[in-house]
């Protein structure tokens, strides 16, 4: 090609370029005095939601052609569901040229969703009308940056709160067409990671995810987050692909502070020693309830030497036949239950057991493990030992409907018989706790009787009340 054909060229080439740089800015131009108006339009439909944006639209051409919209704020039935301080999208070039907007990238800036939950099937975030079949869609990447979203259910009072999340998503793509066809093609790549999850008092920091999506079955793993200052780690997955969603959680926690626990019931408590926990736990349903009454599984608390400062359970017990100054379900509630233990009793109170006698409780051993079937937590080996006693948990949590299911704590001898033991029934917001069931008659120091054993006291053969791992000491 001789010089001044390939200097033609380039001179076409340049003007071409030129022509359609200035296709694109009149488009843009053009566009520019209704495109607000239109794409509060075009969200809201494709929502079934209100949108509106609260600053002129930003066009630009570097890098790549972009929109920014600023202050959006989404809304249904006059109720504010979900805002966003910025968000930006790069869109394809080639489609501008043809009159259809088609995203490769979007970015979300301090996004704000608050979803909430009044009954089976019926959340604040869902369109007052039916919403319309969407596109099949192909997006290079989403990110959204310091976002904050919260999730209440009316029903359970359950409240969760996920703060200072970064998403990070890339290659989504699904084949359109309504919500549980979009699920069922759904894909994507990508990380999670929040500063704090939080549900009551119960706070995780420093969450992160890796985050597989394929055919709508969304898969974190791994994930680690730090649990009153114990390390966290696990699997969760979520198959929203069926008509049934299925859900399955693994993880455990190491170190975890039983302090930090003891300090949730008792602000100005003492207490030193680690639990670990291990829990494995599918369910299956479409509402929340549906998910609970279906788990099933194994939760695992395990800890080494536990040391509860303010309180001498071991002199309370000598004379509790006389005192009578607690329930010994206050003791199950607050050592053997542990995180579940704590989780159920929210609303009843056990923390005037931790304004106890003075002196300290040294626990060496303890271990609550639990089956759980139909949303029925089964205590499996449930007990604790201090230098001179022994206490065991029987029973069960209905947790599908928050209810004690005869359970009973109990002081054991040597031989696994309860001495004395004490049951709790009922609702978990308004149990029923009998009086202690004194199985021997108590002339002397209770601490007498454990020693030396109901079969001896009474020659003859007693119920076997525990037969787990926590030997007498």
């Amino acid at each position: 090609m001789t010089r001044p054909i390939r200097n033609a060229v380039v001179v076409v080439s340049v003007l071409a370029a030129l022509v359609l740089a200035v296709q694109i800015v009149a488009w843009l131009i053009v566009k520019t005095e209704w495109a607000r108006e239109g794409v509060e339009t075009g969200l809201g439909d494709a929502l079934g939601m209100e949108v509106e944006i609260g600053q002129p639209l930003q066009l630009g051409l570097l890098p790549g052609v972009n929109v920014t919209l600023t202050d959006l704020e989404v809304s249904t039935q006059e109720q504010v569901v979900a805002t966003v301080g910025r968000a930006n999208a790069r869109l394809a070039m080639l489609s501008l040229l043809t009159g259809t907007v088609r995203p490769l990238e979007l970015h979300l800036e301090r996004p704000v969703l608050s979803v909430e939950r009044y009954g089976p099937g019926v959340f604040n975030v869902y369109p007052s009308e039916p919403r319309p079949e969407l596109d099949d869609l192909s997006l290079r990447q989403f990110q959204a940056s310091d976002a904050r979203v919260t999730y209440a259910d009316q029903a359970s009072e359950l409240e969760f709160r996920f703060e200072q999340c970064d998403l990070d998503l890339r290659n989504i793509r699904h084949a359109g067409g309504m919500v549980e066809q979009v699920l069922a093609t759904l894909a994507a790549e990508g990380e999670l990671k929040c500063g704090t999850v939080s549900q009551d008092a119960y706070t995780a920091t420093d969450m992160s995810a890796q985050v597989h999506v394929k055919d709508g079955v969304f898969d974190l793993e791994p994930v680690s987050a730090t649990i009153f200052e114990g390390q966290a780690s696990g699997r969760f997955e979520a198959d929203l692909s069926s008509d049934t969603p299925l859900f399955s959680l693994q993880g455990s926690i190491s170190g975890l502070d039983f302090g930090a626990l003891m300090v949730m019931l008792e602000p100005d408590q003492s207490s030193t020693g680690t639990l670990a926990l291990e829990l494995a736990l599918d369910a299956r349903g479409t509402t929340w309830q549906d998910i609970r009454n279906s788990v099933a599984g194994t939760i695992s608390l395990r800890s080494g030497v536990l040391v509860l400062d303010g309180y001498d359970l071991d002199e309370e017990l000598d004379n509790y036949a006389d005192t009578q100054r607690f329930n010994l379900v206050d003791v199950g509630a607050v050592f053997l239950g542990g995180p579940l233990g704590l989780a159920v009793t929210r609303g009843y109170s056990f923390s005037d057991l931790l304004r106890g006698s003075g002196g300290s409780t040294t626990i060496d051993r303890m271990v609550s493990e639990w089956t759980v079937e139909g949303g029925v937590a089964q205590a499996r080996d449930v007990a604790f030992r201090t230098p001179e006693n022994r206490l065991a948990l029987a029973g069960a949590l209905d947790v599908g409907n928050y209810r004690f299911d005869d359970m009973r704590v109990a002081v054991i001898d040597s031989d696994g018989c309860a001495v004395v033991e004490q049951k709790i029934t009922g609702p978990f917001r308004e149990p029923e706790i009998e009086q202690p069931n004194f199985l021997v008659a108590a002339a002397g120091p209770l601490l007498d009787l454990v020693k030396s054993g109901v079969q001896k006291v009474t020659g003859s053969d007693c119920e076997v009340f525990y037969t787990g791992s926590i030997a007498h000491p």
